[in-house]
């Protein structure tokens, strides 16, 4: 069950910029030219060079100004004998709004800028998009030094990257998935309301048994939540599982198509990634700590029933929401979870277990 810490995400997301440009659906990518760099010497003998992304995944987008990354960056370089006053802007027209700097390079000295403007995420687009990526880089006056367009993709808002390699080796980016995981969108509210109605006291209060609960009484007062989810799902929403399998591993394809929750409400139906992150998104909702858990061609989700770490972890198969009933679904998340324990998985690095909890702490917060 691997953590991970804001410098490694910062590290997976600096491999996913790098690899960003030749992402496709073939599972043997050519390993990545990465992003290009230019240099451009303009007015007054200011110089500049600008390292700009060729490609931007909505998921970690949104999480690059959480872990101080940047999507274009400008080393601007003074070599005259007095400070010059430089304005800095960049945008992606039409998808994000114009990110502005301005700042004193020093006589015979280097200004470093970067930014990150911010998306607008209602045109985060539905298929992969080729845009532009414009920037300019200004005397105060308004006297040119620099001014470009560059080609830029948009990959769809629901896309997953599961690896990516670095011309050398994959690496995983499965933390990212977190991203999927939206407690505050507004469909998850209706659903939580349905969900009280099965609940005893027609209640979601999250951890709120009391201090002298026991452990199996936590467990059974946050089961009890879960169920009330899974009664609303399975009988208001009509959840029903569409088979498509998580494309996972070294030998299968690194990115995938995940569906937000808000859509699986919409159509009525999920895979397991799908569902997975549908559950967890109400769990969330209701102040619990979910679990995404990532097996090589399988996901499910788990949860904490208690806030600390003296309680239990639940897991529930979501893919049997309309099959089953929750009894049943918990059984078997429950042996799932245990078998990948005893077979080595988890600490093997072949499974994957991620506590929504903990990817908060670290920056990965929801798409919506």
């Amino acid at each position: 069950m691997k953590g991970y810490t804001a410098l490694q995400l910062l590290v997976l997301i600096i491999i996913l910029i790098l690899s960003a440009g030749c992402m496709d659906t073939s599972p043997d990518p050519s390993p990545s030219s990465g992003s290009s760099s230019t240099a451009v010497t303009g007015a007054g003998g200011m110089r500049v060079e600008v390292s700009p992304m060729d490609a931007v995944l909505a998921s970690t987008y949104l999480q690059m100004a959480n872990l101080n990354m940047t999507v274009i960056d400008f080393n601007i370089i003074n070599p005259t004998d007095s400070s010059r006053t430089v304005t800095v802007e960049s945008e992606i027209p039409g998808y994000t709004e114009k990110a502005f700097n301005t700042v004193v390079v020093p006589a015979h000295g280097k200004t470093t800028v970067g930014q990150t403007p911010s998306l607008r995420p209602s045109a985060i687009p539905s298929e992969m998009t080729t845009a532009t990526l414009h920037y300019k880089v200004a005397l105060a006056d308004g006297t040119r030094i620099d001014e470009q367009t560059k080609p830029i993709k948009i990959y769809a808002k629901d896309t997953m990257v599961w690896k990516v390699y670095d011309g050398t080796e994959w690496n995983e980016m499965t933390p990212f998935i977190a991203a999927w995981v939206t407690p505050h969108a507004a469909e998850i509210d209706p659903l939580v309301r349905k969900a009280a109605e099965y609940n005893p006291g027609e209640s979601m209060n999250g951890y709120q048994c009391g201090a002298s609960c026991t452990n199996e009484q936590w467990a059974d007062d946050t089961n009890g939540q879960v169920k009330a989810i899974f009664m609303a799902l399975k009988n208001d929403y009509q959840l029903t599982y569409i088979n498509s399998p998580l494309a996972y591993g070294k030998e299968s394809e690194h990115s995938q198509r995940v569906r937000l929750p808000k859509d699986s409400l919409a159509s009525k139906s999920a895979n397991c990634i799908d569902g997975t992150v549908l559950y967890a998104s109400a769990i969330e909702s209701i102040g619990m700590n979910p679990h995404v858990i990532i097996l090589p061609t399988h996901a499910f989700v788990c949860y904490d029933t208690k806030d600390d770490s003296t309680g239990y972890l639940n897991c529930l198969e979501t893919t049997v929401t309309r099959t089953a009933t929750f009894e049943e679904a918990l059984a078997a998340g429950n042996q799932k979870y245990q078998e990948e324990i005893k077979n080595g998985n988890f600490q093997a690095g072949n499974s994957q277990d991620i506590s929504i909890a903990n990817m908060r702490k670290v920056g990965i917060l929801p798409m919506q």
